[in-house]
């Protein structure tokens, strides 16, 4: 996403004035790694700039009431970054938060107004639905999982954002790509994405490993790194380094929860997403209208689930327990790497002992051009349902907010917490980087379900459960519904959001 592109490197900067600050003894690390980014396209300063959209607005002292959820169904919710604790408390991201919703409400002369429920995925859907079609004006701004809002909108829901005059989608601080990648056509835009929606960042998929494990292996952690910077981070790299960590500790000639795994996750289907995005699938194509068709049988997919059969049933990664299982178990030194973890998982691995990295989720082959990074469905963001009555100030509101998000709390949280106070040396701290600045892909995330399972599960997670490598077979059975299910998606967008 070129957006986040630019965002990522003038952030950069940011981390090493803290490390010249902080006294950072650790040169070193980044020094015994050769950078190969590209950091071209980050100076902006020779370009005009444009009159401020917000500059005098006056909103009258409106309330804009966002509806959030609190509920930590199986990951904390963003509501600590979107509402905070309403008071300083020392804490430099809870500060930067408050801040920032201060500075909102004092520049545009507005008050912000948090309601909280504790529902997610499975029940927000339902209850959103059943407000707007009742009329109930109750809230402004709904924050919540990117799954059920993703199919409300196809239900003509909420309003269209397209042209709103406030809300600036070319700025750095504003995910258009991922928003357009949600929606159908080239006019309606529906869903928001952007720094204010901070879950997009911690909801980024990445792959921790242990640093402590592969130098006794013999192997130097930062050869690893090398990978990654020289674009050969693959599918077959990760086998191999997983076969070279598995060990019989038992002896005992079996497979077991008392060996030492190369990699441990939660089971196929879910752990098995990032690596289908990550793989650069073409899942979708658009016309000239933005209207997509299924565009994913081809040899790249093909490829792509042999590689994960042979990935998954490999006796070095085939071993799979439940989320909390795996973090004691990876934390306790038993695996080299765990899967289906997000950038927001990295304070659980606070205390281990051993020395942690993370890593980009690899590349399906070495002839693939950039690395692609997956967000979970469950990652929340925002829509305006059609009972708003202020969507001009409403709109207003949310480009302040992603402008102070991006200058206020991002380089606390981003820069300060999740660089500084979380990672152990400074290349992972890059790493963040390219997982942070290749976000993409939401539509097979978002529509799945929705279209037979297709882009996700009949083609993939599915024969790979079962240990099967045809993908021709899968997609053959399953793309009569799919295709059916897809336009029956847009010809119900187009009808309800006209």
């Amino acid at each position: 996403m070129k957006n986040l592109k630019i965002k990522s490197a003038i952030l950069a900067l940011s981390l090493g004035l803290m490390q010249l600050l902080y006294g950072c003894g650790a040169a070193s690390d980044t020094d015994a790694v050769e950078t190969t980014l590209n950091s071209s396209e980050t100076d902006e300063s020779t370009e005009e700039t444009e009159p401020d959209v917000l500059e005098g607005l006056d909103l009258g002292g409106e309330t804009i009431r966002f509806y959030t959820s609190i509920s930590d169904y199986d990951y904390e919710t963003s509501n600590n970054y979107i509402e905070g604790s309403g008071e300083e408390n020392g804490d430099v991201v809870n500060d930067a938060v408050y801040y920032r919703n201060l500075n909102t409400e004092e520049k545009l002369n507005v008050k912000l107004e948090f309601i909280q429920t504790d529902q997610l995925w499975d029940t927000i859907g339902a209850d959103i639905q059943k407000t707007v079609m009742a009329g109930d004006d109750i809230y402004d701004v709904v924050i919540n999982d990117m799954y059920p809002l993703a199919n409300l909108s196809i239900e003509g829901l909420f309003h269209n954002i397209k042209n709103n005059q406030y809300i600036q989608f070319d700025e750095i601080y504003w995910y258009d790509d991922y928003m357009n990648d949600l929606t159908i056509g080239n006019t309606k835009m529906f869903l928001l994405a952007g720094d204010f929606f901070i879950d997009v960042i911690r909801n980024a998929h990445a792959l921790y490993f242990n640093k402590t494990m592969l130098t006794e292996l013999g192997e130097d952690p930062d050869d690893l790194y090398q990978l990654v910077l020289d674009g050969k981070w693959t599918i077959d790299e990760l086998l191999r380094y997983s076969q070279l960590a598995y060990k019989d500790l038992n002896g005992d000639a079996q497979i077991n929860n008392e060996d030492q795994f190369g990699y441990i996750t939660v089971g196929t289907w879910g752990s098995a997403i990032p690596f289908m995005i990550s793989a650069d699938i073409s899942f979708i194509e658009r016309d000239k209208d933005g209207i997509p068709s299924i565009a994913m049988n081809n040899e790249r997919s093909v490829k792509l689930l042999e590689k994960l059969n042979e990935f998954f049933w490999d006796s070095a990664s085939n071993s799979t327990y439940l989320q909390d299982e795996i973090i004691t178990r990876f934390a306790a030194g038993q695996s080299l790497f765990v899967g289906f973890q997000r950038l927001g998982s990295i304070d659980a691995f606070r205390a281990m002992e051993d020395d942690m990295g993370l890593l980009p989720y690899p590349k399906l082959d070495a002839e693939q051009s950039e690395y692609i990074t997956s967000t979970h469905d469950i990652t929340e963001i925002g829509a305006i349902p059609i009972t708003c009555t202020k969507t001009e100030a409403v709109c207003a509101v949310l480009e302040q907010l992603c402008r102070e998000t991006y200058e206020v709390v991002l380089p606390a949280y981003y820069e300060t917490a999740l660089k500084v106070k979380y990672v152990r040396d400074n290349v992972s701290a890059q790493m963040i980087d390219i997982i942070h600045d290749n976000i993409s892909i939401a539509f097979p995330l978002a529509y799945n379900n929705k279209v037979n399972g297709i882009f996700l599960s009949k083609c993939f997670s599915d024969p790979l459960t079962a240990k099967k490598t045809d993908f021709a077979s899968a997609y053959t059975a399953a793309e009569p519904a799919a295709i059916t299910a897809l336009q029956t998606i847009i010809d119900t967008f187009m009808e309800n959001n006209e």
